[in-house]
Formats: structure tokens, sequence, C-alpha cells
């Protein structure tokens, strides 16, 4: 797991959710993570993903810039299934689908929000639109220039067009200092947005 994630794990300690919406499942890897720690808080923790899972084909996937691989949502059930085993108080549920349609223009809320799915502008907006009255929104992929230069085209890719417009509405925002190479040549980092 890349190294920026863990910078979510304080992030969990101190909040202590007893709700996680996280858009980008993928294999389950960080939805486990981040659902263990909270379960170190709080005795009873419930995870919503979203995410396409394998239903939209390769061209979606590669139209939506994700870059690691295409999981099902058998994996992602595979590394929390075990948190749900050990923990009586843990449920989790997927809703499988282009979060254009599955969660744009809904006003969903947890105590915990991870954004991580279709990293195109407008489907990020979107997303974030949606979860916006969550007290913690964190963003992934907000992009900073790689050693060679190289970055995605940001009017088109990527958090930071919807997290440069929070910043400039005075939003309190911070971009965390850890971030980890792309496939494109550029540098993610996090950025958490808090209410």
């Amino acid at each position: 797991m890349a190294k920026r994630y863990h910078q979510m794990i304080p992030i969990i300690a101190a909040l202590k959710p007893k709700t996680i919406i996280e858009v980008g499942v993928h294999r389950g890897k960080r939805a486990a993570m981040l659902c263990l720690e909270a379960l170190r808080h709080s005795s009873q923790v419930n995870y919503a993903g979203f995410d396409v899972f394998d239903t939209l084909g390769d061209k979606f996937q590669a139209d939506a810039l994700n870059g690691k691989g295409t999981p099902t949502m058998a994996q992602a059930a595979a590394s929390l299934e075990p948190v749900a085993m050990q923990y009586l108080r843990f449920s989790y549920g997927f809703t499988v689908g282009d979060t254009r349609h599955t969660l744009h223009g809904k006003s969903v809320t947890a105590d915990f929000a991870f954004i991580d799915g279709d990293h195109r502008v407008d489907a990020i907006r979107g997303d974030y639109e949606a979860l916006k009255d969550c007290p913690v929104v964190v963003f992934d992929d907000y992009y900073r220039a790689g050693p060679n230069g190289n970055l995605p085209d940001l009017s088109k890719y990527g958090a930071n067009a919807v997290v440069d417009e929070l910043i400039a509405q005075g939003k309190n925002v911070e971009i965390l200092p850890t971030g980890d190479l792309c496939n494109h040549g550029a540098i993610t980092y996090l950025a958490v947005v808090r209410r």
C-alpha cells in the first residue's frame, strides 16, 4: 500500500468515526486499514464503499485514469470479511456502479469520507458535492509535478481543481506531506477538508 494512505490513521484515531464512506474501494485494503483503526476507538463501525469494480470494462478504467488494475467486488469483500468476522458490530456494504448514477445529486453523510474513484475532475466534483456535509472528507490524487516535471492534464484529471476551489472559498483544507510517485510520473498527495 502506498505510503500516503497511512497518514489517514491519525485522522481516524482523532475523529473516532462510526461511519465511513469510501469512493473507489479497489481491492478493499485501505478500507480494512481505515475500519480496523476506527474499531480501535468505536465499538460499532459501518463502512459503505462505492466502486464500479469490473462492471464497466477497460475503456472506463482508462478514461477514469485508473491505473492499478480492475478489481472485483469479491476481492474487496475478501479484505473486509475478516474484519466482520473479528468484530461483531462491524458492517460493510458496496454500491456498485458509476458514482455519476449512484451518488451524484444526493446528499450522503458519514463521519469520515475518502474520495479515490474516477479521477476525472467532473466525477471528483460530483463525489464531493454528495459528501460535502461529512465532517472530514479526504481526497486522493492532489497532484504535484514529479521528478521529470510530469503532470496529468489538471483541467481533466485529479483533485486539484476541486481542492483549489475549496481553498479559494476559505474552507479548512490541508495537503498532507507524504506523497507517492504515480505511473504517469506525477506525485500524488492527500488533501483533507474539515468542516
